[in-house]
């Protein structure tokens, strides 16, 4: 009759299990089920929370019988109390063993904390900027959709509109707040369209550098400027990029910046 693995064992590589399919294997099943050509993985706050619930699901998997209990922590106890007696070679060997590991687990404990409360003298890397510089290809770029006068025909904005609440309303919200159901997921979170430090701010042109190429296409120098939005050129056509962008400066009741005229213009 095989021996059945112990419930402690089997408890530990559970856990491991679905924390690396949760980092390793989900990633390319998003990948799979948007059409990606990169794999997606799980949001940092995400994992928190999948690991947290896998956690209390064990535990009360565990306390819900005392005997069950009590099986997955006779190693854990056998481990701390160690042998009776330390006569043959494997009880000295699992003797120094359980010593090594009792000081290991408060060393490692103070150490992270030392190390996190430490002040770095580290110089960044490369210099934090509000706005990453836009393209030169992109800089003279004009919205197609806008008149002369800076309007907007009402058939472009509602198409925009409609662009913009089944492609970007999952993260940036109905009202552009940035506070879409997608958002508690993100680590970034999303740009909130109603403020006067985002969109307002910028040119129509940097918007559309920055949807068209999302993330990936943020240069080396504005890393540290990091973003979660993903490159729409393969999704969106470039008159629905500029629809979207007309339709979202309507819905979050701001106006886009002007280009700066040259003097003598």
């Amino acid at each position: 009759m095989k021996r059945r693995p112990s419930l402690f064992l089997t408890v530990v590589l559970t856990v491991v299990g679905l924390y690396l399919l949760l980092a390793l294997v989900a990633p390319y099943i998003s990948m799979l089920l948007v059409g990606r050509d990169e794999p997606l993985p799980v949001p940092g706050a995400l994992m928190t929370i999948y690991m947290t619930l896998i956690l209390i699901g064990v535990a009360v998997y565990l306390a819900a019988d005392d005997e069950r209990l009590d099986e997955f922590s006779a190693p854990v106890k056998s481990f701390l109390i160690g042998p009776e007696q330390t006569e043959s070679t494997k009880d000295r060997v699992l003797s120094i063993a359980r010593w090594v590991a009792l000081a290991a687990f408060p060393a490692l404990a103070f150490a992270i904390v030392y190390l996190s409360s430490l002040p770095s003298t580290v110089a960044p890397a490369t210099l934090r900027i509000a706005h990453p510089t836009i393209p030169f290809e992109y800089q003279d770029l004009e919205n197609p959709h806008r008149n002369p006068d800076g309007s907007v025909d009402g058939n472009v904005i509602e198409e925009g509109q409609l662009l913009f609440q089944t492609n970007c309303r999952p993260c940036h919200g109905t009202p552009a707040n940035g506070e879409g159901p997608m958002a508690y997921g993100l680590r970034l979170r999303p740009a909130n369209f109603r403020s006067e430090d985002t969109i307002a701010t910028v040119i129509e042109a940097y918007a559309f550098w920055r949807i068209r190429e999302g993330a990936p296409g943020l240069p080396n120098t504005g890393s540290p400027w990091d973003s979660a939005m993903p490159a729409w050129k393969d999704e969106l056509t470039d008159d629905q990029i500029w629809k979207i962008i007309a339709a979202e400066y309507q819905i979050a009741g701001v106006d886009p910046r002007r280009p700066e005229e040259a003097p003598g213009e």
